[in-house]
């Protein structure tokens, strides 16, 4: 006995191989028909790439950014299974899209084939629900930020909403608990779930075979192999390459720094919630059900109840006009809302540079975490390491007043010195030229204390008194300032001098001052690292402001961090306000 028919008799596989080249297609082959196929190879590009990617990933906030870091970075074509994960996912949205929206301009939703609609409907809700659940595995900025977004729509919906919410996360945030949960839910439930509805799906398509678009066509067959399967595989491989090709451009997937729930993150839902977004913007407070719960409630019943509306014999797109034209809406305004949310985005200046700061807050993660990500976590990582804490911790403690470069409040908003530049020569020449300058001590409690060097008071009697400093006396002082600042001071520097002669009738000079009662800070190692760390410390310990610049009248001063921060901390903030000197030379 040869072994096939060894293995014939034993499994039948003859009987199945046979089953499936002599099936035919009513109406003839077409590309029409096509859509389900590519969505079968799809899925199985999305399972397969799947259970690779679940033998590296482990769901924990401390773990799971560093288990994909190391998928996308580190494993051989690790990048390429995960690319091909999550655009193979996403096309598979666009692909039930365009199949539930191809079933309805044919009727294939009438008799028999309701059930095999309803299918449809529910696999593409499935499809979205395995997305939504697996897009905050990573942990990084990007997914935890989408969850939040679009748990918080969620929770919007009445009396269940909260419970669901709480559900899905395990609790009122998102945490350990949630990557639990999410994770059991992607990688077991919903692909369970979605694998068996599929299978049916197919079976049902197979009992009741296309909808047919003239009664001519119930003459006319073809064989599936090789006419129909063969358009069923272009199609299938054209998908495929679009997919390869994202992956090959973004080189895997997109991938952000370490979540932060504490970061000011640019937070946004995945594009195919962007509708429902936007859609919640004209609705404020209470009336934000409408958006949420009632809108998107029609457009799931209308297409729900569509068979049911449909009884007229004619199939003809012009004959059931009136019932396609609710559903054309729906589309015409999802991508309406879509293209608005996108629109909006591109011409937000704020958010474009919050996403800018964010991409490269992501390549930082990655440059780092390329030596290993420590056993407390990606988060920990980041915050520990000196190029990213000395940032974290200005916004933290300084960025609620402070501007500095790209951190700190809007322009605007900011109530104290910027300091952007601060110890460099530009930096000391606009304090002599205009101290009360809105970037200087303008929105400050000290305020009107600093005359300008250059331009005459408000007052007309002492406008007449005036005599403006000398440009080479403000050259040379603001050249022993900046030197002060970097530790390059040279004996018989003429600005040094000048602070003697000019200066120190307001500020202290070597703890030396003709006025002992003004507020002027110490100019000896002005702008330095000591100086800054002083400052840092103690802003009223003498050793830069008298203790008088702490008076609680004088409101809106700069606290003490001595108690507040670590001395590392201390220093290593007070060693990036330096720096800005040296980028600004």
């Amino acid at each position: 006995m040869k072994l096939g028919d060894w293995i014939d008799e034993r499994t039948g596989y003859r009987s199945l191989v046979k089953s499936f080249v002599e099936l035919t297609v009513p109406g003839g082959a077409r590309f029409a028909y096509a859509w389900a196929g590519a969505m079968g190879l799809m899925l199985l590009v999305v399972i397969i790439t799947g259970v690779l990617m679940s033998t590296v990933y482990a769901p924990s906030t401390t773990t799971a950014w560093a288990s994909v870091m190391y998928l996308q970075q580190k494993v051989p074509m690790g990048w390429l299974v995960r690319g091909l994960h999550q655009f193979g996912a996403q096309s598979l949205i666009i692909l039930g899209a365009i199949h539930i929206g191809h079933a309805i301009v044919r009727g294939a939703y009438r008799k028999p084939r309701e059930f095999m609609y309803w299918s449809s409907l529910l696999l593409l809700g499935l499809i979205v629900a395995a997305a939504l659940t697996g897009n905050p595995l990573r942990w990084d900025q990007r997914g935890f930020w989408a969850l939040r977004v679009e748990t918080g729509i969620m929770g919007t919906v009445p009396v269940v909403g909260t419970m669901m919410q709480e559900m899905l996360l395990g609790g009122s945030l998102p945490g350990n608990m949630t990557l639990t949960r999410l994770y059991a839910l992607h990688t077991i439930v919903l692909p369970l779930v979605l694998g068996g509805l599929f299978v049916k799906y197919v079976w049902l398509g197979r009992k009741h075979g296309p909808a047919l678009e003239a009664p001519a066509d119930a003459v006319r067959s073809d064989p599936y192999f090789p006419s129909q399967f063969a358009r069923d595989l272009l199609v299938a491989l054209a998908v495929l390459s679009v997919v390869f090709v994202l992956t090959v451009q973004h080189h895997g997937a997109p991938f952000d720094a370490p979540a932060d729930p504490t970061s000011d993150y640019p937070a946004r839902p995945e594009w195919y919630f962007l509708a429902l977004y936007e859609m919640r913007k004209p609705f404020p407070g209470r009336l934000e059900l409408i958006a949420t719960v009632l809108l998107p409630g029609i457009v799931v019943g209308y297409l729900m109840l569509l068979p049911l509306l449909d009884k007229k014999a004619d199939r003809g797109v012009m004959k059931r006009l009136p019932l396609l034209v609710p559903v054309a809406l729906f589309g015409i305004a999802g991508g309406i809302l879509t293209g608005a949310s996108m629109k909006h985005d591109a011409g937000d200046a704020d958010f474009l540079k919050a996403v800018a700061k964010a991409e490269a807050q992501a390549q930082k993660a990655l440059a780092i975490s390329a030596d290993g990500v420590p056993p407390d976590g990606a988060l920990a990582m980041m915050r520990n390491h000196p190029e990213t804490r000395r940032v974290w911790l200005f916004e933290q403690h300084c960025a609620s007043c402070h501007r500095m470069g790209d951190l700190g409040p809007p322009r605007g908003k900011d109530t104290a010195p910027d300091l952007t530049g601060f110890g460099s020569k530009d930096w000391a020449k606009r304090v002599l030229e205009e101290p009360d300058h809105d970037l200087l001590f303008g929105k400050t409690a000290f305020k009107g204390m600093m005359p300008s060097m250059t331009k005459p008071p408000a007052d007309p009697e002492l406008a007449k008194e005036f005599t403006p400093m000398k440009a080479e006396d403000l050259n040379a002082i603001t050249d022993f300032l900046t030197a002060e600042a970097q530790g390059t001071t040279t004996k018989d520097m003429p600005g040094e001098k000048l602070v003697r002669q000019r200066c120190t009738s307001c500020h202290r000079f070597d703890g030396k001052t003709d006025d002992e009662e003004s507020l002027a800070p110490e100019l000896r190692g002005w702008g330095s690292t000591a100086w800054v760390l002083a400052q840092i410390d103690d802003p009223g310990s003498g050793k830069t402001y008298p203790k008088g610049s702490m008076d609680a009248k004088l409101e809106g001063h700069m606290p003490a961090f001595a108690e507040k921060l670590s001395a590392s901390d201390r220093k290593l903030l007070a060693t990036f306000v330096q720096a800005q000197a040296a980028a600004k030379k």
